[in-house]
């Protein structure tokens, strides 16, 4: 707030003149058009007419402002960020506002999140700046290269001479090739590394003209500040749109997509909203760290922060739009504890919130906990090996495990869970947003959100609109049709072992009938069993309409046009039961020439036909008939769901037999389907499968799932019975589960050996890199993923230069030292999910996965040359090689792994042929492109 001053007339001048900045933007710059513009000009405009004085902007390059202010040849500085090494030279006016200083980053080290692992990076800031100053001062390790004004530093990012910009909150738009530079710096890759006071300065000493400046700030009112700083610091919007600020790197609920666009469950809510509103949204990314965006009057609304509960004085709260769980995950090594207060000893790291950790303080007693700021943080430690228990937001953890591979590491801990309202946080401004919130999702079909939470996989954990929909408010029209139908004819095969049977007190047991069951008490029908021998019968039984409802069914096609489909409410993927000796996770490829065996009236019959016409097929009428098939050495081998094949090897203890996930097929999606004259009944199914919570369709799972194969013994039905048949059958048991704790032990260790083993057929020796093997399983994989995401694959072949003479003089154990040291700069080169590869010798292959253009693999590969060109300190001598590039793409260059290895071999050897240190790309595909 600026005071109210006074300044006597004689004192004023007719004129003043400011000085600015020529490529400052959005503050102060001059356009096109070589007139000044900017905030601060168009702010400066608005205070000589409240102050009825003229202003005369000088342009000058950025020291020239400094420099010319504070020797009184310019009165005024449009604005600049006040420190302490300016404040010795120049008198600063009150704050016009807090400003954000951020590092951007080059979209190829996007991944980086700390400003400590930037010290291998330039960063390029303009001579004089603030970042220079601040820079120097907070971080002293890492190396700054200065240009003379940010068009010059602008210029030399393009160009690659840097990876690192200093800046403020936006890039420069009035930069000739802003699009390029946004495409290589986008907005989600930066760092927050400081915030400080914008404001107005002085010439020392100058403490009138301060006044002056004071008064006529206060002059300017609120809502015109505001005008000014939303024209100038966020898109220009139309009346009708809301903007939205969003916090980064919290997925799944919101963060930034590769291609700079906002993504997550909160952002595709906030849309549904908007649509629902008849509004249009924007969205700006913010960081769970910085200021809220709402407090400078930039959004509308910003989506609360996971990982901050902290009030923003400037805002008001909103309504709860969502209700988030948190958790605690403990790794495999803790033994099972029934209680929080059971956790002796082990290292706890969470990321908090106030409420979270006011609650797990009260529950974990003797433990000390570790907070950390952010999720990167906690799962560096977590990489390190400090952590045994990690909490926070369940989620996004799941997300990381999963990100970071950790998944069969650390479990979720079910006896705790705490859940947060999240609210959403708008701008004082616009008293209204409430109200149009409010009636925004009240507008909103609770399907379509409930949809949207499966499709970010939080109905598990959170199930916040599930929840809603689980009370199942039927319409009128429903409610009188079920009052009426009120006993329902299910159709299920009678031994479809787990599925769906018959058990031998001829009950009807299985998955598809608990799940009916479940939905029946929602729905408060009645369920009246209608049994058949396998499921082409119980198909033809549908279409005529002796049973109205059967589980379990694929919706293709022709399906659709003969029943009616509910939501799919189970997913399975197929597999195929086979012979030991065939090998393991075959696919459909090595089954040409060979018999399958496979149900009758299964869709699948169909697309391998039509997609493997070399298998012959043999129908059979249910699972017992195609595993009596294998064992007589009728067929080869049987395809069945996951579920129904694991079952059968399990109850028939067939160690003969492997089972191979199809990979080439979709999962076996089932639906419901409805007989067609029951249009009905299919919408008040629908509102029943949409309650089906993911916790629900675990306790299912686990139910028909959860067999201890590997002991053979279920500790709980030990208890009871011994306590049944006395003391002697006891002692027996006590032996027995001896027997089958060693027994146990024996299967640890041969599994720990399998994956030892496995690890060793799939990756390098001596650098522990990927092979040959995994290369070419990755390799596949990222073509088929990427055909269908329209993306580009590049594959990198690298021949090292100059390592044969180093390994002939020096000798081996030389040589194998520089392999290991070129291995780990090539895995400094790349992301995280990209693959480096040993494929032999002294070459390498680089995988590159999720690009957009040529450029972004020849920006690796011009990382690769200055790396390994940069000499490297060995036992016995500094060594001097380079490396000659060879670089294929997907799909240009070929749509097969040995495709484009060939190509990128071709063009290694075309590099080495023209001098080497370098890296070539095919002509034809760069032409192409």
């Amino acid at each position: 707030m600026f005071l109210a001053l006074s300044v006597s007339a004689q004192d004023i001048k007719q004129t003043y003149q400011v000085a600015i900045n020529k490529t400052s933007y959005p503050y102060h710059f001059v356009n096109n058009k070589q007139n000044p513009n900017g905030m601060m000009v168009e702010l400066w405009q608005l205070w000589a007419e409240k102050q009825d004085v003229k202003v005369e902007f000088v342009t000058l390059n950025w020291q020239q402002t400094i420099k010319q202010v504070q020797e009184g040849e310019v009165d005024i500085h449009a604005g600049l960020s006040k420190n302490s090494s300016r404040a010795e030279i120049l008198d600063f006016s009150s704050a016009f506002f807090r400003q954000d200083r951020h590092l951007f980053l080059h979209r190829s080290i996007a991944q980086i999140k700390n400003i400590l692992q930037l010290t291998p990076y330039t960063v390029g800031v303009v001579d004089g700046s603030s970042h220079e100053i601040s820079l120097k001062n907070k971080y002293p390790n890492l190396t700054l290269r200065s240009f003379p004004n940010r068009n010059a530093l602008y210029r030399a990012a393009i160009a690659g001479d840097i990876l690192i910009m200093a800046g403020v909150e936006n890039l420069s738009k009035n930069f000739s090739d802003y699009n390029l530079l946004s495409k290589q710096y986008p907005t989600f890759a930066r760092i927050i590394y400081e915030s400080g006071d914008y404001s107005a300065a002085v010439a020392k000493g100058q403490k009138q003209l301060l006044d002056f400046i004071e008064q006529g700030m206060e002059k300017i009112s609120d809502s015109e500040k505001s005008a000014i700083k939303r024209k100038w610091l966020i898109i220009d919007k139309s009346e009708n749109a809301i903007t939205f600020s969003y916090s980064n790197n919290q997925m799944p609920f919101s963060g930034t997509s590769s291609a700079g666009n906002a993504q997550g469950f909160f952002i595709e809510l906030w849309k549904m909203w908007a649509k629902s509103s008849g509004l249009e949204a924007e969205f700006i990314v913010g960081n769970s760290n910085e200021f809220n965006q709402t407090n400078k009057n930039m959004a509308d609304i910003h989506i609360t922060s996971v990982t901050n509960e902290n009030n923003i004085a400037d805002s008001t709260l909103g309504p709860i739009i969502y209700s988030i769980d948190y958790g605690l995950f403990f790794s495999n090594d803790i033994d099972k504890v029934l209680h929080l207060s059971e956790i002796k000893n082990k290292s706890i790291g969470v990321v908090p919130t106030p409420s979270f950790i006011k609650d797990i303080q009260n529950k974990v007693l003797s433990t000390p906990i570790i907070y950390f700021d952010n999720y990167a943080a906690m799962f560096e430690a977590v990489e390190r090996g400090e952590l045994d228990v990690i909490g926070g937001q369940s989620d996004i953890i799941e997300n990381y495990l999963i990100e970071y591979k950790l998944q069969s590491i650390y479990s979720k801990f079910n006896g705790y869970i705490f859940k947060r309202d999240v609210h959403a946080i708008l701008n004082k401004v616009n008293p209204k947003l409430s109200q149009l919130i409010a009636e925004g999702f009240e507008a909103t079909a609770l399907e379509d959100l409930v949809t949207l939470e499966k499709k970010w996989h939080l109905d598990q954990s959170s199930g916040f609109f599930k929840a809603q929909l689980a009370v199942l408010a039927l319409t009128e029209q429903e409610a009188l049709w079920v009052k009426e139908n009120n006993v329902v004819k299910f159709g299920i095969t009678k031994n479809w072992i787990p599925v769906e049977f018959i058990d031998k007190y001829g009950e009807v047991k299985g998955i598809n009938p608990d799940i009916f069951q479940l939905m029946s008490k929602r729905l408060n029908i009645k369920i009246d069993y209608v049994v058949h021998d396998n499921f082409n019968e119980l198909y033809q039984a549908l279409l005529a309409g002796d049973v109205d409802v059967i589980g379990s069914v694929v919706a293709t096609e022709k399906r659709k046009e003969e029943v009616l489909f509910t939501h799919s409410y189970w997913s399975m993927p197929w597999v195929i039961l086979h012979p030991r000796e065939l090998g393991k996770q075959l696919n459909l490829d090595d089954f040409s020439g060979k018999t399958l065996a496979i149900a009758k009236g299964y869709y699948l019959i169909s697309i391998i036909r039509k997609n493997f016409p070399l298998i012959d097929l043999r129908l059979v009428d249910d699972s017992e008939e195609g595993l009596l098939a294998i064992q007589k050495g009728i067929v080869d081998g049987f395809i069945d769901s996951l579920s129904s094949g694991t079952e059968l090897l399990k109850r028939e203890s067939l160690v003969s037999l492997s089972v191979s996930v199809l990979e080439e097929v979709d999962k076996n999606s089932n639906h419901l389907a409805v007989n067609k004259s029951l249009p009905m009944l299919v919408n008040v199914l629908n509102k029943a499968v949409l309650s089906i919570s993911d916790l629900d369709s675990q306790q299912i799972y686990e139910k028909w799932f959860d067999i201890n194969i590997e002991t053979g013994l279920d500790k709980s039905v030990v208890l009871r019975v011994a306590l049944q048949v006395g003391v002697l059958t006891i002692m027996i048991i006590i032996i027995i589960m001896v027997w089958n704790r060693r027994l146990y032990r024996e299967i640890k260790n041969r599994k720990k050996l399998e994956e030892k083993m496995q690890y060793m057929a799939t990756h390098d020796d001596l650098t522990g890199l990927a092979n040959r093997v995994l290369l070419k399983d990755r390799l596949n994989k990222a073509i088929t993923f990427h055909q269908r995401q329209k993306l580009l694959v590049a594959v990198l072949f690298i021949d090292l230069d100059g390592f044969k003479d180093i390994n002939d003089n020096h000798g081996h154990d030389i040589g194998d030292e520089l392999l290991i040291e070129v291995a780990a700069r090539l895995l400094g080169c790349v992301r995280e999910s990209d693959t480096v590869v040993r494929f032999g010798g002294d070459e390498f292959v680089l995988l590159l996965t999720g690009l957009h253009n040529h450029d972004e693999a020849a920006y690796v590969a011009d990382k690769v040359l200055k790396l390994i060109q940069q000499p490297i300190q060995l036992s016995e001598l500094s060594a001097n090689i380079g490396c000659s590039i060879g670089i294929a793409m997907f799909p240009d260059d070929g749509d097969s792994d040995n495709e484009l290895l060939k190509v990128a071999d071709s063009l290694m050897y075309d590099v080495k042929a023209a001098g080497k240190n370098h890296y070539a790309f095919n002509r034809k595909t760069i032409s192409k492109a």
